[in-house]
């Protein structure tokens, strides 16, 4: 694989934890391959299985050498292979490689995978200490396992978009994230890898079957409220006209005018004997009047951050200099090669180890750019072999780009 200088200096010196695991990423879209993107940056040889026409993100966002910006960030450090699971003998090239992996993860529908002969009682018997990680919309049983499914459908679906619509008094609009397929990758990490260590222990595989819609249920912190019979609920953050622009600001109205009376120096306006709800009117317009009577953006930061409270810029989103700043201040933005003669930048995995190295190990692949090298890699197979693969159509090799 093709490393340049960031990437390579990210991979020098300590090991990573997943080193020496193997993963066969059947993946399309987002959310099987965010997984296998994770799995990648924690050190894991993850050889990614596409179609004839390729992964549909390859086309997604901005391209460089053909290769589109989400496929780029859902399948950096990835080996690319192109087999048509049409074709006959593709199953069995498949579960060869199956025999030689740790890890396998798919998000088909339920039933595709079966289809094509590499179902999980086939995946099994070629590899009983393999773990399948299956992520589907639905699940892999129940009434709906047969629907499509995709972020938004999910959003819909939970009741995410009601809600929101309900507490900001507007029309249902979806998500500007694919949160479902975030979380359901992240969640399907999570289960993989507690699958992985007993298959470790054991010699025993799992299929791990994680639906999104049971992804976003356990990831939403308003789903008690729901179970406890109450209304939804507004965070207790707001954000407020300020000096300089919005702002927002953690933690509920309470707590606000508690730190600002008692750091600031805020009187309550309200007279003695003032109800609750007339109390509550008149340290509203006193929160207002204080955040836009300062004379620049820096003296109200500095009476901010003397109350103690948690505050944060409103940045809109067509400003693109000032979200590519606060994203920079993560400290988690490297560069790639761009497969072009240059460089992109991309983003980090998030995980930091005392003792061990993790991050992006490399750039997107093309399409079918290791059919060779990872095939002959996990199977040890002859150049003889290789050549017959591709001349029966299992093996493709599109051009690059």
């Amino acid at each position: 694989m093709a490393v340049g200088g960031s990437e390579a200096a990210a991979s020098a010196g300590r090991e990573r934890p997943l080193a020496g695991t193997r993963v066969l990423d059947l993946g399309r879209v987002i959310a099987g391959p965010f997984a296998g993107r994770m799995l990648s940056d924690l050190g894991a040889d993850v050889v990614k299985v596409e179609p004839p026409e390729g992964d549909i993100s390859r086309g997604w966002g901005r391209r460089v050498a053909g290769i589109g910006g989400s496929y780029t960030a859902h399948n950096l450090g990835k080996r690319s292979i192109c087999i048509d699971l049409a074709a006959p003998g593709a199953a069995e090239l498949v579960l060869r490689l199956v025999a030689e992996a740790d890890i396998v993860i798919e998000n088909f529908r339920p039933g595709i995978m079966e289809r094509f002969g590499l179902g999980w009682e086939a995946l099994h018997a070629a590899n009983p200490a393999v773990v399948l990680l299956s992520i589907s919309g639905f699940g892999q049983d129940g009434p709906e396992r047969d629907r499509a499914s995709y972020a938004p459908i999910v959003h819909a679906e939970i009741g995410l978009l009601d809600r929101q619509a309900h507490l900001d008094g507007d029309q249902p609009t979806d998500l500007a994230l694919s949160a479902a397929d975030v979380f359901t990758a992240l969640h399907g990490v999570v289960g993989l890898l507690a699958a992985y260590h007993h298959a470790a222990r054991t010699g025993e595989g799992q299929h791990v079957d994680v639906a999104m819609v049971a992804a976003m249920v356990s990831s939403d912190d308003g789903t008690q409220g729901l179970l406890d019979g109450q209304p939804a609920i507004r965070p207790g953050n707001a954000i407020y006209e300020a000096t300089g622009g919005p702002i927002i600001i953690a933690g509920d109205e309470k707590w606000l005018w508690h730190q600002l009376s008692r750091r600031c120096g805020l009187v309550d306006p309200s007279g003695p004997g003032a109800t609750i709800e007339d109390k509550v009117v008149a340290r509203r317009q006193a929160i207002d009047a204080f955040l836009v009577s300062f004379d620049d953006r820096p003296s109200l930061i500095t009476q901010l951050d003397a109350a103690n409270l948690a505050w944060g810029d409103v940045h809109p989103h067509r400003d693109a200099h000032a979200r590519q700043r606060t994203i920079a201040q993560t400290g988690i933005i490297t560069d790639v090669d761009d497969r072009a003669g240059g460089r992109r930048r991309v983003v980090q995995s998030p995980y930091r180890f005392s003792g061990l190295d993790a991050g992006v190990s490399g750039p997107a692949a093309f399409l079918g750019e290791h059919n060779r090298d990872a095939v002959a890699d996990w199977l040890d197979v002859s150049d003889a072999e290789l050549d017959e693969l591709h001349e029966r159509g299992i093996l493709l090799a599109p051009p690059p780009g």
